[in-house]
């Protein structure tokens, strides 16, 4: 066994080797790209993270309050839990003033261009944007939109708007109805794009939204248990819940989410290892870092914290581009990256009371 592949092997045993992280900025932050150049070198970026929810019109009541709730929800959860400040939190619904607490702008199309411009504007190449749409959606030949009141939010609408945003890395989850042609309008290096339904024929109202907030609140999503959620993370479980949810209703399933993250405009129901998709979507995380971890230890503890999460990043790019790398190069870098981690780790373990 090479020195690289049992330092792997023992990592992975000890649990190291989790998904991406988010923490630490790059020296010289990434153009977008699917695995962004140079992170291999530099490590995580540190930049700000922005949150759009967008609530379309809902038609009958019961689908109003559902829509409004859904968007405080996501609203609620991104700020309290995931650290998305006021100020990089954007709300639009139908009706603002039924928000209540919150302050909200209404989800018109010259609205939404607004603050999408204003994005533009304010979002730099570190920087990760996360849009979440809610509500009745349709696809005909001319194309997929979002049922907003006006005109409403087409799909080459908003694709033309985030060529003129610079993010690292932008999320775009549609959790409505008719959603699965928003994947082939959006998808590009760097974004992550879920849809709530597989097909522009799956019209009826859907419930993955409700699945997916489930997936954030109380970090139910948090599958393998490492304290944070990565987009990946909250679509399986959102997925699943959705599947159980109709098999316990005893009616068959209308709508079927799929995750693109590899920019061919292709989605799929079954993203990660193994598969076309997945890879992006596992190293991108709702939120920065748990508060608990930033708050917990001394400041020692804290910087090594830091550290392991800016060496695990760089072993996931690294991973990543593994066909793309000189195979010495891979395996020299990996060494030094491993090594350094197995260093970090024991210090941290050490300082924590629990050496290794």
């Amino acid at each position: 066994m090479s020195l690289v592949t049992g330092m792997c092997a023992g990592l992975l045993a000890a649990g190291l080797l989790s998904a991406g992280l988010f923490s630490m900025r790059p020296t010289d932050p990434p153009q977008r790209s699917v695995d962004p150049p140079g992170m291999m070198e530099t490590g995580t970026a540190s930049g700000l993270q922005y949150g759009l929810v967008i609530a379309g019109i809902g038609g009958e009541k019961k689908y109003v309050d559902r829509n409004l709730d859904w968007a405080r929800g996501f609203r609620d959860v991104l700020s309290s839990d995931y650290g998305f400040s006021e100020d990089r939190l954007t709300l639009m619904v139908e009706d603002p003033a039924g928000v209540g607490g919150f302050p909200a702008v209404k989800s018109t199309l010259a609205e939404i261009r607004r603050v999408l411009a204003a994005l533009a504007d304010l979002i730099r190449p570190g920087d990760d944007l996360f849009i979440l749409l809610i509500g009745h959606g349709s696809a005909t030949d001319a194309g997929a939109r979002l049922n907003i009141p006006g005109p409403d939010l087409r799909a080459d609408m908003l694709r033309d708007a985030l060529e003129e945003i610079g993010a690292r890395y932008t999320v775009v989850v549609n959790g409505a109805s008719s959603s699965a042609p928003f994947i082939e309008a959006l998808s590009g290096p760097g974004r992550v794009i879920v849809t709530a339904t597989k097909s522009g024929a799956e019209r009826l109202s859907t419930v993955f939204p409700e699945h997916l907030l489930a997936a954030l609140k109380a970090k139910a999503g948090d599958l393998d248990k490492d304290g944070r959620i990565s987009v990946l993370e909250s679509f399986v479980y959102a997925r699943n819940k959705t599947s159980e949810w109709y098999a316990g209703e005893g009616l068959l399933a209308t709508e079927h989410p799929l995750l693109d993250d590899n920019g061919d405009g292709r989605g799929t129901r079954e993203p990660g290892p193994g598969g076309t998709d997945g890879m992006l979507a596992g190293r991108v995380y709702f939120g920065r870092r748990s508060t608990a971890a930033v708050k917990s230890g001394s400041p020692e503890e804290r910087a090594l914290q830091d550290g392991m999460e800016a060496l695990r990043w760089q072993i996931d790019e690294l991973k990543a581009r593994k066909d793309r790398v000189d195979p010495g190069e891979y395996t020299a870098r990996m060494e030094e990256l491993l090594i350094e981690l197995a260093r970090v780790t024991r210090r941290l373990r050490t300082l924590e009371g629990n050496p290794p």
